[in-house]
């Protein structure tokens, strides 16, 4: 007590001994509090980067200790558990790092950074909507992947109408009072219309596909009738003569001043007739009406098809004849 007035009073001198006993009592008293503190820190592990440290920490939450640590987090990467839970013990932390991935949408593209997701939960990030019938490139529920490039095909359906033409047929029947060869159109025909519903598909915009949902006719064709005759038999100058087709010509004469010899090498007479062989084939038997019997055995470079140059002895029965439109049979 005296020692501590004399303190006071500023007359006491401490002694050396004393002095070191009050220094090792505050290195003790340090040295203990430092102990408890680095005893109090807790142990955590913390996989980033592709690597696993561990850390000792004295902050209450993971963000704060992922910063203490100098492990920096990005705004899309993932932390498991999050930046607010609290550190205990033994805790894992796991740091996921956000990867872009690549979006075609609407007729542009932009750049998403997410961790490990599926598409869906891309699109939920990116905030695109889906109408029911788009298409999505990878599917909906594919795990993305660095650097993958998901595309958004936007499809719509419309359904229009349209009007078509509806040909007409034709029809044949068979006429006894008409010979073979013979042909008469005994109504004439006319398209119809109708109408079909189309459903027209578009992708991005564009058509891709057209289907008919629907076809009813709005006025029915009438159909083109042509009679042809079956009668193989006609009288010609009390004759009746069977033959095996009758078609219409166009008939012009020659004379001898053509040539004395046919092209099939016969000589020229009357009866000789030359004909189209794609018509009427070379060597048939005829019967022109106005002229008579005849054979098919000449040809002419003005003959072709449904023409006949009938051969008379002298120029003036050519001229006489002229050009006329005749039935030709071809006899059986």
């Amino acid at each position: 007590m005296k020692e501590m007035a004399q303190i006071k009073r500023g007359r006491f001198k401490p002694r050396p001994l004393n002095i070191f006993l009050i220094a090792l009592a505050v290195v003790v008293t340090g040295v203990l509090s430092w102990s408890s503190l680095m005893l109090a820190r807790t142990e955590i592990k913390i996989q980033a980067d592709g690597k696993q440290l561990t850390h000792k920490t004295l902050k209450a939450t993971v963000g704060d200790a992922l910063t203490e640590a100098g492990v920096t987090v990005g705004s899309r990467d993932k932390v498991t558990p999050g930046l607010k839970e609290k550190v205990h013990g033994g805790m894992a932390v796991v740091v996921e790092r956000a990867f872009p991935v690549y979006l075609a949408a609407d007729g542009s593209k932009s750049t998403v950074y997410t961790t490990s997701a599926s598409v869906r939960d891309v699109l939920k990030l990116a905030s695109l909507d889906l109408s029911e019938k788009d298409r999505v490139d990878p599917a909906l529920d594919s795990t993305v992947e660095p650097g993958c490039e998901i595309r958004v095909i936007r499809v719509a359906e419309e359904t229009i109408k349209e009007q078509f033409p509806i040909p007409e047929g034709s029809e044949r029947k068979s006429d006894s009072s008409m010979i073979k060869g013979e042909q008469r159109i005994v109504q004439e025909g006319a398209p119809g219309e109708g109408e079909r519903l189309i459903r027209v598909v578009y992708e991005d915009g564009k058509e891709v596909s057209r289907s008919t949902v629907q076809e009813q006719v709005l006025r029915p064709a009438v159909n083109r009738i042509v009679a042809y005759g079956t009668t193989a038999a006609v009288s010609r100058g009390g004759n009746t003569l069977r033959f095996r087709r009758s078609l219409q010509v166009r008939a012009t004469a020659y004379g001898p001043s053509v040539g004395s010899h046919t092209a099939t090498g016969h000589s020229v007479a009357k009866g000789i007739v030359a004909v189209d062989p794609q018509v009427i084939p070379l060597g048939s038997r005829l019967y022109v009406d106005g002229y008579g019997y005849g054979r098919a055995l000449d040809v002419g470079s003005a003959i072709k098809g449904n023409a006949i140059d009938v051969f008379f002895p002298s120029d003036a029965e050519c001229l006489s004849w002229g050009v006329r439109s005749v039935t030709v049979y071809i006899l059986e």
